[in-house]
């Protein structure tokens, strides 16, 4: 939400009253006392200001509004103070105004309490991007940027003659992540895109073989973990840092979670997010064949002391963290909305069943596990797998189910809208993407649904109204296919 405010130039000083009924009357009478917030913030297109509350021993409360700009506001008689019509903040409804809530009682004595209200933007335009892309034949890789406002792409960023690359940022940081055998992490800024500010190795001395990192989590400009997914080891960094000396700045072990027909000693974390101040990490615990024989964990972090939480989620087992239902996790598979943490899972890849593919909900406080669907509920559906999910609101998600095809060997998406609360799958179609296949869907500080298409003819991102369910812009093609999209929010 932006924070630039606009000084009104209404001069209008009007008065409005309600009275209402207080408690029984006394003989002695006191000043009746009133409460409520002074500095109020209200985001556009709504109404609702604050409320007052008023205490008094008298029998009557008269409650008043003045000002130079009570003419926008309302008192109903529990005390709450509203908008006669929405601000607009892009019609430059912004504020401050400026105005006194007065109590007076039966006796004429009073309180008042001196208002200030602004009006915050609610986005309502798509952000800018990051995506990465790469050829469809995994020969190379490079990074586009993509402007909603001009509908531009700029292609050509963070070249590589390697596939393997994934994108994080945190503000106008950007972490450009070369994963299996790269194994290196490259920071860049959005003010300057094209300057590598710095470029570490994501080995320890002592590693031997590649260690897989898959995205850095920041938790701030000071403090990230980066999820190495062939290591049981997360690094907790400081991507301020301007030597590798100080980069790495500590560990979190996952070592307990390495099940015994893994030898290659990791559990595999895949994906992972912040909330509540914890971090939660998601690990396929695959074997050594990369199959789905074990349970899946998902391990939670006290972002503060870096100790692992236990969650008593299950008394049986040895482990502090949280066993889940479904099986083999992607990366970009934990998304955190408000006291939840989602988590989706694909099954096992060699699975004939889709009962294992699913999204589950964690919730953040007492870690207590419930199954929203899986992608047996999809109607008539037996062959396609959930890939990953993203959050509108409580009552509003998206996932893609990908199914596959051998002759010749593809893949083919579907987009479908669901409600996080109650499970329940629309029927209604999202996006239309013929026999093309999705790989990365999220949801912008707008409410904009963004999706990465793959396709021979016209690779690129589509941006879905998430109150329509329709496209804003026509596709913003890349030149090579797009797969995971981040957002610079200004």
């Amino acid at each position: 939400m932006l924070t630039l405010f606009k000084k009104s130039a209404l001069t209008l000083s009007l008065i409005t009253t309600l009275s209402i009924l207080g408690g029984c009357g006394s003989d002695s009478n006191d000043a009746p006392e009133l409460s409520g917030n002074v500095l109020v913030t209200v985001a556009e297109n709504t109404t609702e200001v604050s409320q007052y509350t008023a205490t008094d021993d008298g029998t009557e409360l008269t409650y008043s509004i003045t000002g130079s700009d009570l003419q926008l506001f309302a008192i109903d008689n529990t005390g709450t103070v509203e908008f006669i019509n929405a601000p607009d903040f892009d019609s430059g409804d912004t504020g401050p105004y400026n105005f006194t809530v007065t109590v007076t009682d039966a006796e004429g004595l009073t309180d008042s309490i001196d208002v200030t209200v602004n009006v915050g933007d609610v986005l309502d335009t798509p952000s800018l991007a990051l995506v990465q892309t790469v050829a469809a034949d995994y020969s190379s890789s490079q990074v586009a940027y993509l402007n909603y406002a001009s509908q531009t792409v700029e292609d050509g960023f963070y070249a590589k003659t390697q596939s393997d690359y994934s994108i994080s940022i945190y503000q106008s940081d950007v972490y450009h992540i070369g994963r299996y055998f790269i194994d290196t992490i490259s920071k860049y800024n959005t003010d300057d895109a094209s300057t590598e500010i710095w470029s570490y190795s994501t080995q320890d001395d002592l590693d031997s073989t590649t260690r897989n990192p898959y995205t850095l989590v920041s938790l701030s400009a000071e403090k990230a973990y980066l999820l190495r997914y062939g290591s049981d080891k997360i690094w907790i960094v400081n991507p301020q840092a301007t030597d590798f000396e100080s980069f790495k700045i500590g560990e979190l072990d996952l070592a307990s979670y390495v099940p015994d027909n893994n030898t290659s000693g990791t559990p595999r974390p895949s994906a992972a997010s912040i909330n509540d101040g914890k971090l939660f990490v998601v690990m396929q615990r695959s074997d050594d064949s990369y199959g789905s024989t074990n349970s899946t964990y998902l391990a939670v972090f006290d972002t503060t002391t870096d100790s692992e939480i236990e969650t008593n989620a299950d008394a049986t087992d040895s482990v502090m963290g949280i066993p889940l239902l479904g099986l083999n996790p992607l990366e970009h598979s934990v998304i955190a909305f408000e006291d939840k943490v989602y988590i989706t899972s694909r099954n096992s890849y060699t699975a004939a069943s889709v009962d294992q593919s699913m999204i589950e909900a964690v919730n953040t406080n007492d870690y207590s596990l419930t199954t929203v669907l899986s992608a047996a509920d999809i109607t008539d559906n037996s062959t396609k797998f959930i890939q990953s999910a993203a959050i509108v609101s409580a009552e509003k998600g998206y996932f893609f189910a990908n199914e596959t095809f051998f002759t010749p060997y593809h893949e083919e998406s579907t987009l479908y809208q669901f409600n996080p609360t109650t499970g329940e799958i629309s029927n209604e179609t999202v996006l239309d993407i013929d026999s093309n296949s999705i790989s990365f869907i999220d949801i912008d500080a707008a409410g904009f649904l963004w999706v990465s298409v793959k396709e021979d003819a016209a690779p690129g991102v589509e941006i879905i109204d998430t109150k329509t369910n329709t496209a804003v812009v026509t596709r913003l093609e890349t030149q090579l296919n797009p797969s995971v999209i981040r957002f610079i929010e200004e």
